[in-house]
């Protein structure tokens, strides 16, 4: 379970977040100031920072600044009830990932988050020394020779390709790159849901329709940005037991 320091002056604001950061699936680490906050941080393994800006005493730049001296690479998100641009501007310099405003729309939080720490496990996952034939495998992206059935949102679509961090999809309707998607698919008889970013579309051929009509089949490269540890080791174990079957692997 992932880690989340939620640092809020303000005990209303503190337990909101705590106990939204407990819904979408994580530990809250909950501190009123930026001396607690980084105690804990020294402590505890903490995985993202939610930090709010505006705070007396030590503020949440400064505790930010001193939260990327000791751990450049830990994703913090700033909030604030201010509306003085020039603090989220100071603070993206500083190096936050990303600025929300209070009050928090928390749907759009969660799905920050999900981006957010997708990003760290991808960069963990691509760091990670290659040991055996078996740790490659499981980074390979399989590609299935009868496509899977799967729904992009509203969006029927087709998985032709699958990896433990994203998915090829076939589709009609066109998307977004760019955008994150709630993907679900079948793996084993159960649905799977992913949060997934677009991140690359093309065109693949023409088809006819109803009416006669051509349209135009694409392709998207899917990538996951929010997967449950449940739903990544069904995924796992499936894409390890097609490569066991010989499926063909790029």
């Amino acid at each position: 379970m992932e880690t989340v320091l939620v640092v809020d002056d303000e005990r209303f604001f503190l337990t909101i977040l705590g106990d939204f950061v407990q819904q979408v699936g994580m530990r809250p680490l909950l501190a009123q100031d930026g001396t607690t906050a980084l105690g804990l941080l020294e402590r505890e393994p903490v995985d993202l920072v939610l930090l709010d800006i505006v705070m007396p005493g030590m503020d949440g730049l400064e505790i930010l600044r001193r939260v990327k001296e000791r751990r450049p690479s830990l994703p913090v998100i700033m909030l604030t009830a201010s509306a003085d641009i020039d603090h989220a501007i100071v603070a993206l310099r500083e190096g936050a990932d990303d600025f929300f405003r209070k009050p928090v729309d928390l749907d759009e939080l969660a799905l920050c988050l999900a981006r957010v720490l997708g990003k760290v496990r991808k960069a963990k996952l691509v760091s990670r020394p290659v040991e055996t034939g078996q740790d490659r495998r499981r980074t390979a992206r399989v590609h299935l020779r009868v496509g899977s059935p799967a729904h992009l949102q509203l969006k029927d679509v087709r998985v032709v390709d699958l990896s433990l961090s994203g998915a090829l999809v076939e589709h009609i309707e066109p998307v977004s790159p760019g955008e994150i998607y709630r993907l679900t698919f079948p793996v084993d008889g159960q649905e799977v849901q992913v949060l997934a970013r677009a991140i690359r579309a093309f065109a693949v051929h023409r088809v006819l329709v109803a009416g006669g009509e051509r349209r135009v089949v694409y392709r998207t490269g899917m990538e996951f940005v929010g997967i449950e540890k449940g739903s990544a080791e069904l995924v796992s174990a499936y894409i390890e037991r097609l490569l066991q079957q010989g499926q063909p692997v790029e």
